[in-house]
């Protein structure tokens, strides 16, 4: 059976060392989306018509992956922007993870404030996606979602005890968004595989 194609978004870093603009992606997000059946693709922000970039490339479905602070490379956001409008035109699924998710809310007018105790710490998360019963996650972030700060038709599938979103979901489009990184894992969890599975090969 022929792969899926996930077209994954990259982080952007400027190596002054070298004069260049770099993008990059976990090599263990590739690993992990080539065990799990899909072909991953990874994008480039560099490319000024991203929308006819997306076209040309037709993906079956997207990953918004982790990375740079939101608004610290337009470039990226940009390229992140133009799949949201693309994943809405064509019904393709959209996974955002960390920063992912934040640009889910970004582009439903939610916004993002600091958080304290959410860098490089495991802890609890609880909602409707780990069915209702506790669930460790692995969390990299310093900015958080509040629920007062949750964007348009948005719902809220999971937080953490300190009230902080960890996970959302459109209530119409197939955007799915995640605070933890999976690919970060050493042993890539079960719970993680099923719902980016369900989630990915959703029928468009």
């Amino acid at each position: 059976m022929k792969r899926l194609k996930i077209a994954i978004s990259q982080n952007v870093d400027q190596i002054s060392s070298r004069a260049e603009m770099r993008e990059g992606l976990d090599v263990r997000l590739s690993a992990l989306m080539w065990d799990l059946g899909f072909n991953p693709l990874p994008l480039s922000s560099s490319i000024n018509d991203k929308l006819g970039y997306l076209n040309e490339l037709n993906p079956d479905g997207f990953i918004l992956s982790g990375g740079n602070d939101l608004g610290s490379v337009s470039e990226r956001d940009q390229l992140e922007v133009a799949i949201l409008e693309f994943s809405k035109s064509f019904k393709r699924p959209v996974l955002g993870i960390c920063r992912g998710m934040q640009m889910i809310n970004h582009f439903q007018d939610g916004t993002c404030e600091k958080v304290k105790g959410h860098a490089s710490v495991d802890h609890f998360i609880t909602g409707s996606i780990t069915g209702h019963s506790n669930r460790v996650v692995n969390s990299f972030h310093n900015h958080g979602i509040k629920s007062k700060n949750l964007g348009r038709n948005l719902k809220i599938l999971a937080k953490s005890k300190d009230g902080v979103v960890e996970s959302l979901c459109h209530t119409t489009y197939p955007w799915l968004g995640i605070m933890w990184h999976p690919e970060r894992e050493k042993n890539f969890s079960v719970c993680d595989k099923k719902i980016i599975c369900e989630h990915l090969k959703e029928i468009k």
